[in-house]
Parts: C-alpha cells; structure tokens; sequence
C-alpha cells in the first residue's frame, strides 16, 4: 500500500532558545507532509468450511518532511529559535517499524438470504508490536525533542469485522462490511488509544473468468486519543474514499488484485475556534489524507 502526500500543520508562536528552554517567537505556521508505504503479511489456516484462523502483520515505512511558512516578520535569532522548536516537533526523517498485528478466529456462512450469498463475521484482537513513543505534549511543553508518529498502541485491543456479500444481477455483485477496534486501557507511558470504525460498500462486475472490476465507498471514523486522561486534538476525525480497482486471476494460482482510493471528505472532531489561547488558535495536527495505491497478492497452499 502507498498512501500519498498527506498533508498537515499547525500555528505556532513558540521557539527553543540556545539554551534550550522554551521562548516566545512571532507567529508561523509547520507544514508537515507524510508519505506512507505499508507491507502486510497476511495468513489464514482454513479449520473448515466453516471456520478459520487469521493473523495480519503489518510493516511501515513513513517518511516525513516539514517546512516553517512565515506569516508575521522574523529575525535570524528568531528563525534559528524557530527550526530548533520545528525539529523537537517535526523532522525531516523516515520512520520504520512493525504495526500492531491483528489475530483473528473467523466464520464463513454460505447462503444466508439466498443460494450465493455469503457471510464473513471475524472477532479478535490486536497484538501490541509496534513501537510507541512518550507524552508528545509533555515533552513538547519542556522544550524537549519528541514523536507524534506511533506504530502501536502499546494495548491489546478488542477488534471484530463483518463482511457480507451478494449477487444482483448476472456478473454483478454487491458487499458491505463494518469493522471495529476498540482500546479500552491505557498503556505504560499513559497513552489510550482511539476506537476506530470502518464501514464500506461496494458493486463487482466479472468481465470473464480472468478479470473482474470493483468500485465503492469507505468511510472511517476515529474518536480522540489521550494521554494520561487528556485529550489528544491530533487525533479524532471522519474521511472518505471512494475506490475502483481490478482483480486479474494469474497462473499458478495467484491471484492479483489493484485498487486506487481517493479523498472525498476529512473533518476533524477537534473544534479550532474554541481553542484562541494568547490570541492564537491551537489547532488539530490531524494530517489531511492523499490519494492510496494498493497491489493484493494471494497464494493458497
């Protein structure tokens, strides 16, 4: 998976002097770009027609630029101030490591409402290997070098899915599914996660025995994060995409499958107007997503 340019920031009005402490420069804005290149190793071990066992292990690679937009005049000392404050925030640097993983018990059912249909219901939980960072804000407030990006929640989350998917007409097809993931605890640096819901639909048209071409709609909602019992405003937000993609049945068993996804709509639940704290508003850093690429490979043995 390839997720392009997504796009964030917030204003500012603090710098780092050459001592280190935190000190009052005039007001600029961060911009912060994200690209994101994701591998997910995924195995599933068929129990029986009806049952399986499932795990997904995620690998993520996520480099980031930032740039400082001025808006009122600065000094030198002032900008020096500034880059040093923009560098305990946000780096020119490439994140890697492992994502939490999701372990699944699954149930497949087969003509539920009519011959051909078929219904996917899984129910499991994440495994917490992806690395997680200290009290962003914590640090952040004493002038002290910190990562918003995590990996991991650093908990074991609760996660369920189901898929449901019909025939209507012919080749064409129709599928709906909802997924959850709920943190209910805090981990050892006092970090709980967000609940996250996703929902999507979509149509299936088989050309031939070879190739078949999809299209639908996913959306996502996030509730907030917190640390040690305070809210997170990076996190909490609604986006969504739409998707076509194709599917192309390979030799050997090998199935490959090509989706691009596009932004549609992104609102944060953070409300930036009623945060104005010293004349300033303190905005959400959610980043604002770009277009997504990708490539599914499957092989059954």
């Amino acid at each position: 998976m390839r997720w392009f340019d997504a796009q964030g920031g917030h204003l500012e009005t603090k710098g780092i002097s050459t001592e280190g402490k935190v000190v009052e420069v005039p007001l600029h804005r961060h911009h912060v770009k994200l690209n994101t290149f994701r591998v997910d190793v995924g195995l599933k071990y068929q129990l029986n027609s009806q049952w399986m066992l499932e795990a997904n292990v995620p690998y993520e690679t996520k480099a980031q630029e930032a740039t400082i937009e001025e808006i009122q005049p600065v000094t030198n000392a002032e900008m020096e101030a500034i880059l040093r404050n923009r560098d305990n925030h946000h780096r020119n640097e490439t994140y890697t490591g492992l994502r939490d993983a999701d372990v699944f018990l699954g149930y497949r059912k087969v003509g539920l409402l009519k011959e051909t249909d078929f219904l996917m219901s899984r129910i499991g939980a994440t495994i917490p290997f992806g690395k997680t960072e200290e009290d962003p804000w914590k640090l952040g407030d004493a002038g002290l070098k910190h990562l918003h990006i995590q990996f991991g929640t650093g908990t074991f989350n609760p996660i369920a899915d189901i898929h449901y998917s019909i025939p209507l007409y012919k080749e064409v097809g129709a599928s709906v599914s909802i997924r959850g993931k709920f943190p209910f605890y805090e981990n050892s640096k006092t970090y709980r996660g967000s609940r996250e819901l996703t929902y999507t639909a979509g149509l299936n048209y088989r050309l031939n025995n070879w190739i078949s071409f999809q299209a639908g709609y996913l959306g996502f909602y996030q509730s907030y994060a917190y640390w040690a019992g305070e809210l997170d405003i990076n996190t909490g937000l609604r986006f969504s995409m739409a998707s076509v993609g194709a599917s192309v049945a390979t030799p050997y068993n090998i199935p490959l499958s090509l989706t691009l996804m596009l932004p549609l709509s992104q609102e944060t639940l953070y409300d930036d107007t009623d945060a104005l704290l010293d004349g300033v508003y303190e905005e959400s850093d959610a980043f604002e997503f770009g277009p997504l690429v990708s490539l599914t490979v499957l092989y059954a043995f």
